[in-house]
């Protein structure tokens, strides 16, 4: 059963949810820090009788935080509540995952009329102390280290959390009864902490506030507190009252899904949800993102500005990467005209090509089916580093379209280097069962920013820039390019060896090359213009309002 992707705007919040299957509603709603990811399985399990609607709790995922300093869990089901009403739910049952379920069961009951039943997959029950100890210990800040130390902790840290409960109490007796989480669970868990940020405490504590069994006697509608062997919370079953309808859920995921789903039948919400929004609707002083479907595939793209007149600007984006990491460029352009930029598929939210390609030319076809979705014919088009070969293979693929080239640090390179290079760019960064991938991207980063090439460590490759290596940028920057690790080599690859200044010599339009000194690109200027003596050179200071002005002058030049 296909899930797909949505965002909703409720508000002046966003909110991002996944959808499966048709039916009566029901909400699922996953466990602090990760996202609706996470349900994907019950979610397609439950899709068979119900649509099931994943939500990205708020401050989790693509999800804005609450607009509160500090949510309680009641504030969340009220979210939950008011992002319904957007879709147009009149009622659903809801299923929730330790927070989720947290969220789940006070929904149930402060929105009675509007929930037919809720389900638990371990619903959080904590004595006072143990609370107490959790908001204290549990719960340690996320800081960016110079040297991405903290991403190995962030590694061990998630997974102890399922190895130790709590995963600061490690000894035999905390010790869990399950299987450690393989590589890639624990990747993408790494992945949802770091979106979530130092915030992601917010969400989190929220649960560890809440009322838990108090709240029983409160009750209106039916809920079914479910546990499985092996979760933190099986352990807890024998402190409810006996009135409590409990389930002892099998082991076996989708086995429990199943039962689970024979649970939910029980109690079916009224009617069916309405199709889902086509789009999310803007928010001021930010872009606007929604997914198009693209050959069969997702693609997550970002607009910004209805200046009538001024041609859309497409921004093809660096990748390894994601159009995430310009928002602040879109933001400071979308007053002057429309712009655009998309995750290249295989990158940042998008879906992976069927054909799993990465090259210029294949995220070009991807750069004008996104103006096809918009309805925009031409436009100007401004690529950044991998995205100027984008840009570059868009124009020569539809000339008529591009009406004219901006190329920000754009990978020039000669065919010696290209040959020699492109092989061995990007190392390995399948993730491993101690994190250690994570510290390859982070050290290729952060080396590209001291030597070109970057595993040239000597004074004769050393770059002569004042170099960009705070903690925080790199940690952007790598858990966008973190996001699809299947991508990151042959991205790499197929920017490096790709023939830039001998296709960026044949194309007849106006070209304007854009440098700040501080761009891991930016000694490769010098190349592009050889080969485009007729090019408009700006160069800019590194910063957002200086890059953006550069734009304009290079629109306008």
């Amino acid at each position: 059963m296909r899930i797909t992707r949505h965002f909703l705007t409720v508000g002046n919040r966003r909110v991002h949810y996944t959808r499966a299957g048709e039916g009566p509603a029901v909400c699922l709603l996953h466990a602090s820090p990760c996202s609706a990811k996470v349900l994907s399985l019950p979610q397609q399990v439950f899709a068979g009788h119900f649509t099931a609607l994943a939500f990205d709790t708020p401050g989790f995922g693509l999800s804005d935080l609450l607009p509160l300093e500090q949510p309680e869990i009641e504030d969340f089901a009220d979210g939950l509540a008011e992002a319904l009403t957007a879709l147009g739910v009149e009622q659903t049952a809801t299923y929730g995952r330790h927070t989720g379920a947290s969220i789940a069961v006070e929904f149930a009951r402060r929105h009675p009329a509007r929930c037919s039943m809720a389900l638990t997959d371990g619903f959080p029950v904590f004595s006072a102390k143990a609370a107490e100890e959790r908001l204290s210990r549990y719960l340690l800040p996320i800081v960016p280290q110079w040297d991405g130390s903290h991403l190995v902790w962030l590694w061990f840290r998630y997974r102890d959390q399922h190895v130790f409960w709590p995963w600061h109490n490690q000894t035999l007796a905390f010790r869990a009864d399950t299987d450690a989480p393989d590589p890639d669970f624990n990747h993408r868990g790494v992945v949802e902490l770091l979106e979530a940020g130092d915030g992601y405490r917010i969400g989190y504590s929220a649960a560890f506030r809440h009322r838990g069994l108090a709240m029983l006697p409160e009750l209106t509608v039916p809920v079914c507190f479910g546990n499985r062997p092996g979760d933190s919370q099986h352990r807890t079953m024998s402190q409810y009252p006996t009135a409590a309808w409990q389930q002892e859920m099998p082991r076996d995921p989708l086995a429990a899904a199943a039962v689970e789903r024979a649970v939910l039948l029980r109690h079916p919400a009224r009617g069916a949800p309405p199709p889902p929004p086509p789009l999310a609707t803007p928010i001021a002083g930010r872009s606007t993102t929604n997914y198009y479907e693209i050959d069969g595939a997702q693609v997550l793209v970002r607009t910004i500005g209805e200046k009538q007149g001024a041609a859309p600007l497409v921004i093809a984006p660096h990748v390894p990467g994601s159009s995430a990491l310009y928002e602040a460029l879109l933001r400071e352009l979308g007053n002057d005209r429309p712009v655009i930029c998309f995750d290249p598929p295989g990158h940042g939210e998008s879906d992976p090509r069927p054909d799993g390609v990465q090259s210029p030319e294949a995220w070009a076809e991807t750069l004008w089916a996104v103006c096809d979705a918009l309805g925009v014919s031409q436009a100007h088009l401004l690529g950044h580093n991998a995205g100027a070969a984008t840009a570059i293979a868009a124009a020569a693929a539809q000339p008529a379209r591009a009406l004219s080239l901006l190329l920000d640090a754009p990978i020039a390179l000669p065919e010696r280097a290209r040959q020699a290079w492109a092989p061995s760019w990007a190392p390995d960064v399948t993730p491993a069962w101690d994190g250690s991938h994570l510290l390859r991207m982070w050290h290729m980063r952060r080396d590209m920013g001291l030597w070109f090439p970057w595993w040239d460590r000597t004074l004769a490759a050393a770059r002569a820039v004042e170099p960009r290596l705070a903690p925080e940028e790199l940690q952007q920057e790598m858990r966008e390019a973190a996001k699809q690790p299947a991508s990151f080599a042959p991205a790499w690859q197929a920017a490096i060896g790709w023939p830039l200044p001998e296709r960026l010599a044949q194309l007849p339009h106006r070209v304007a090359l854009l440098v700040s000194g501080a761009d891991l690109f930016g000694q490769c200027l010098d190349q592009a213009a050889a080969v485009r003596p007729d090019a408009h050179v700006i160069r800019y200071a590194d910063t957002t309002p200086d890059r953006a002005a550069a734009v304009r002058a290079a629109l306008t030049g």
